[in-house]
Parts: structure tokens; sequence; C-alpha cells
């Protein structure tokens, strides 16, 4: 599948309301696991191990919703550019989906912005086309180290971010993996995502900070 007629079906698919999806993008250390259990309220001791070179699915019944999980292979930079076989693993991602409307989260954690993610945007353009940031939403975990400060303070102090966020609409949500119970964040989350489309898969993007 080329690129154009990858964006053309990204595009196609947020037109339909019979499934919700997402992919999940992030590094090491930034709880793409415990955030794939938050949202679909189950223990990842319920699902076989993941490779961190393949893309992996998980579907649930979340908060009244048919939530699809899908989980990108770890990004393995060589300089500026993604590893060409995990590149071609990522796009692989929207094969493996059911049909219907999609939403990219780039997972970061509070206080763990790098320059690394500082290249997401431009990658995920290359692999997805243009159009894909408009269906991207920037997943910040470890919420709870935000302490006292609110979202907006934290943002204050994050240039680098807030160019992230610029590239991605303004689009950003906060999550607390160590509440899983607290579903108000799961539903406020997804009725952000749904904003984007009647309904979404999630599309999680792993990232190492690797370079050679």
């Amino acid at each position: 599948m080329s690129g154009r007629e990858r964006e053309r079906l990204i595009t196609q698919r947020q037109t339909s309301d019979r499934q919700h999806h997402g992919f999940l993008f992030s590094g090491i250390g930034c709880g793409k696991t415990l955030t794939a259990d938050t949202l679909l309220g189950q223990s990842s001791h319920l699902r076989p191990p993941a490779s961190s070179r393949e893309c992996q699915v998980w579907r649930a019944s979340s908060e009244g919703r048919s939530l699809s999980v899908v989980e990108t292979p770890r990004w393995y930079w060589r300089g500026e550019q993604v590893e060409a076989d995990i590149q071609a693993e990522t796009r692989r991602a929207i094969d493996l989906s059911p049909q219907g409307p999609l939403v990219f989260l780039i997972l970061i954690p509070v206080g763990e912005f790098t320059e690394v993610e500082q290249k997401i945007p431009d990658q995920l353009e290359q692999m997805f086309g243009r159009s894909v940031l408009h269906h991207t939403l920037v997943l910040l975990t470890c919420g709870d180290y935000l302490m006292s400060r609110s979202l907006d303070e934290y943002l204050r102090q994050e240039v680098g971010l807030q160019e992230v966020l610029r590239r991605c609409h303004g689009r950003c949500h906060v999550i607390n993996n160590r509440k899983p119970h607290n579903r108000q964040q799961v539903i406020t989350l997804l009725e952000e995502v749904s904003l984007r489309g009647r309904g979404y898969r999630l599309i999680h993007i792993s990232f190492h900070s690797r370079h050679s």
C-alpha cells in the first residue's frame, strides 16, 4: 500500500461508527502496557507477552464501548529516521485493526520530554501522510507527577512539547495509570477521541532513544 493510499484509508475510516480503535506510540518507561491496561480495564497478565518489534492488538469492551488498542513496535532510531523494518511493521498496524475510525496516541510521561519526541510528528507524516496529525492526540502518562501543577502550568515549562502539541492541533490528555479504577479519566479520553469521529482505534507507538 502506497503512502497516498494509506492516507486516504485513514481519512475514509473516520466516517464509520461501528468500531472504536486507537494506536499507541511511546518510548521505554512511558507506561504503554499500563496505559493499555487502564484503557481496556483489564490486566496485562491476562494477555500473552508482547514483542517489542511487532504490533500487538488487544480488544475489549471498555466503558460501554467496543475498543481496540494496537501497540506498535518500539521505535529504534537510525540517525533522524526510525529503522526501516520498524517503519514497515508500524505501517502494518493500520491493516491489523478492524474497520472504523482511528486515533493515534503519542504517549509521553510527564517530565520526560526529550529531543526524540520532537521528531515524532515528522516521522508520522512520512509514514502515514500529512493528514495523520489531524487524528493524533498527545497522551501524557504518569499524571501523578504533575503534583499540584495544572496541565497549563506544566505545558508552559515545556517549549518542545508545546511545538509537538501545535503540530497535533493542541489535542492533549493526562492519564494516571496508578489509579486504573478512576474510570472517569478513561471516559474523558474516549469522549475527547470521539470528537474526531464516531468511533476510534487507538494506536500506540514506542520509542527508543538509541542512535547509530
